[in-house]
This record gives structure tokens, sequence and C-alpha cells, in this order.
């Protein structure tokens, strides 16, 4: 079954029984790994502090939706049939609201963490008092809301190659499309051109935007892209990446599940490759 979500920033009255929660412990979040559904308000209250956080959502599949942190000190028995699991975990879900639903839970749990005292004059922070999603320092007025670090993320084409790369941290050898924040007082693509140079030395043309993807690792918004190679020889940002190459499309090595945005730029390149062979052999 399909999710069907309507956000929100707001909720009056009493939580009810039947509203669906988004629990994190840590890291990991409860999910019935079976169905990807969420436990209920009543199978998690007992394993919450009671100075805990609830953030309201909005609304899924006509119930009210809320995030709240676990209680790690607390031993209450965990609702039967439900799992802890990593966020990384859900991108492979069948319906990518899931994941996408349960990154804006963790990026609103995170802000909440981390905003609580004013980074201006150092006073408690309190909430919007237009419910917006912010927090407020009473002292000074400074506001902060929930934080999004855009970030780039490029497949290179040359002809029938991708340039994929393999970072340090892919220890399980997965290639992956070329990725880098945006920094202060660039486009998209002034970012792009700076990333790719500078992490494996060549230079892009034809930028094509795709799409883009809430990425909640901790809190950044993927804007993905195709281009095309227009000359260079690939040399190593060392610190960053391991090892890096052009792939022909039906030659790919191990490349990130589906579900994640490197994935379906990889997989549209593949297509467009794909169906211009077809369209020679059909001439």
């Amino acid at each position: 079954m399909s999710t069907e979500f309507i956000p929100g920033h707001h909720f009056t009255g009493h939580i009810p029984y039947e509203a669906s929660v988004i629990a994190f412990r840590g890291n990991e979040l409860l999910i019935d790994v079976k169905t990807f559904t969420w436990p209920q308000y009543i199978h998690v209250i007992s394993a919450t502090s009671i100075d805990a956080e609830w953030h309201y959502l909005g609304e899924v599949n006509s119930q009210p939706c809320f995030t709240v942190q676990l209680d790690s000190s607390l031993s209450a028995v965990l609702p039967e049939d439900y799992d802890l699991v990593p966020l990384r975990q859900l991108v492979i879900a069948p319906d990518a609201h899931i994941f996408q639903l349960a990154g804006r839970a963790a990026q609103i749990l995170e802000w909440s963490k981390t905003h609580r005292y004013c980074g201006q004059c150092g006073s408690g922070m309190q909430r919007h008092e237009l419910n917006e999603r912010a927090r407020v320092c009473p002292s000074c007025g400074h506001s902060c809301y929930p934080r999004i670090n855009p970030c780039v993320i490029v497949v290179i084409v040359k002809g029938d190659e991708l340039l994929l790369a393999r970072a340090h941290r892919f220890t399980n050898g997965m290639f992956s499309a070329l990725a880098g924040f945006m920094e202060a007082g660039e486009s998209a693509e002034e970012t792009l051109v700076r990333e790719v140079r500078e992490e494996v030395g060549v230079e892009v043309t034809n930028i094509r935007y795709v799409t883009s993807q809430p990425w909640p690792f901790p809190s950044n918004l993927m804007l993905g892209f195709i281009a095309d190679y227009a000359g260079g020889e690939i040399k190593l940002q060392d610190d960053e990446i391991a090892e890096a190459g052009f792939y022909r499309f039906d030659q790919l090595p191990f490349v990130p599940p589906t579900g994640s945005i490197a994935r379906l730029l990889i997989d549209q390149v593949v297509r467009e490759r794909q169906a211009f062979h077809q369209q020679l052999i059909s001439e």
C-alpha cells in the first residue's frame, strides 16, 4: 500500500492512540520491516520519557503522524513485530515515501536536539509563536529553522561510458556518482564544475538537471545532474577518492541501491544508452 502524506506543523489536543509514530532510539527507528508500517502512539508511549518532545509531521494515510526520540535508559518492551533498523536501510523500501518521511523525522529530531540554546546569546530557545517549524530566542529574537545543506551529485557521460568513483568511505567496493556540497555564493552548476575538477580533475559540459532528493545524513538536499565529459585526464583527490574510472553502461561495477538518487541518475544514463543502441540496430 502506498503512503499518502500531508505535511503539517501544528497539532492541537491530545495525541490519539491510533496516531502513527516514527520513533527513534539513537540512529535507529522502529518499523515493521515486513509491511513497512510505523507503530502507533499507544505502542511506544511507555518507552518515552515524561518530558519527551513529540513533533507533529502531518497526516499519514489520514492519521496524525509524530516523531519522537525514545529514552534509551528505559527498559520498556518494544512493540511486537517492530524492529529497530538503521535509517539507511529504508532506502530500499518499496514505497519511496517511507524513506522520505523517515528522513524528514530524523532531520526534525536532529534540529530539535541541536537548537535548544540560542547560538547568538546562549539563552534557551522557545517554540515559534505562530507555530512555524522554528525555534526563537526570547532574549534576542534570533530564530532557527531546520537546516538544509544543498549538495550536487552528477554522472558524467563519455559516449557509452559513465565516470564513477569510489570514495574511501565505501569499504564495500561500491562506486557512485560524484557529489559535493555547495559553497556560499555558488550556483549548483558552479559547484558541480568545481567538485568534478577537484575530485577527478576533468572538465564537463552540457550540464542537465534531472531531479532532487532529500538525504537525511544529516540534513542534505541532493540536486541531481547528468553532464558530458569535455576533456582532461583523471587525477584523483587523494583524501576523498580511492579510485575512479570510465565504465561502459553495460559493464558497470557495484553501484548504489535502488532508491538512492545516485542509482536513479546511473539508471537513466543506462536507459538512454540502451535506447540509442536499440535505435541503431533498428535502422
